[in-house]
C-alpha cells in the first residue's frame, strides 16, 4: 500500500496510507489528507490512482505552487509518482513510499556556469579578517625586556670573569 511520509516542522514525520482512488491535499478540513500549514493552498494538490497501484500527481492551481524531486511542476499537468519520490506542498516536504519498484531515473543536467573574471579588486568597506583565529598581536614589555637585557649583561660578565680567571698565571717563585 503506498504512503505519504509528511514532514511538519512541529509534529516531525507522519505517515497517511494512500487508500482512494482520488486523493485531495491542502489546508482545509474536507481535503481527505489535511496539511495544516500557511504555505498549503487550501485545494493545493490531487492524487489519482493508476492502474498499476502507484498514484499520478497533480497540482489544482496553488498559490506556493507543488515541486517533484526538487523541480517545480506546471498546473494542471500530471506526474506519475513512484518509490522515493520528494514532494513539496508550498514549504512542507514529503516522500512517497511505493511497494512498486521505481524505475531507473536519469541524472539531472548539470548546468553550464560562465565564470567572470573581475576588472578590478578592491577591499570592500568594513572588512574585518574573518578567520576564527585571533592574530597574534606583538606586544610590548618593558619588564620582559629589561630581564632579559640584564640576563645578557651577566652572561657576558661571566663569560668575562671566566677568561680573566684562565689568563691569570701563577705567581713566579725564586729559586733558592
Amino acid at each position: 500500500m503506498p504512503k505519504l511520509l509528511v514532514s511538519l516542522p512541529d509534529t516531525g514525520d507522519t505517515a497517511y496510507d494512500l487508500t482512494e482512488a482520488v486523493i485531495t491535499i491542502g489546508r482545509v478540513p474536507d481535503n481527505v489528507l489535511q496539511i495544516e500549514d500557511i504555505s498549503v493552498s487550501s485545494r493545493h494538490a490531487q492524487l489519482t490512482l493508476a492502474d498499476d497501484g502507484d498514484y499520478i500527481l497533480r497540482d489544482v492551481g496553488s498559490t506556493n505552487g507543488t515541486e517533484l524531486n526538487g523541480r517545480p511542476i506546471a498546473e494542471e499537468e500530471d506526474h506519475k509518482l513512484q518509490d522515493g519520490d520528494k514532494v513539496r506542498f508550498g514549504k512542507i516536504d514529503t516522500s512517497y513510499v511505493s511497494e512498486n519498484p521505481a524505475e531507473a531515473r536519469p541524472l539531472p543536467h548539470a548546468e553550464e556556469v560562465t565564470a567572470v573574471v573581475a576588472s578590478t579588486s578592491k577591499r570592500p568597506a568594513g572588512f574585518a579578517n574573518a578567520s576564527p583565529f585571533q592574530k597574534k598581536k606583538k606586544k610590548k614589555d618593558p619588564i620582559g625586556l629589561t630581564l632579559v637585557l640584564l640576563a645578557v649583561l651577566a652572561l657576558l660578565a661571566f663569560g668575562g670573569v671566566v677568561a680573566f680567571v684562565y689568563n691569570l698565571q701563577p705567581p713566579v717563585i725564586p729559586n733558592p
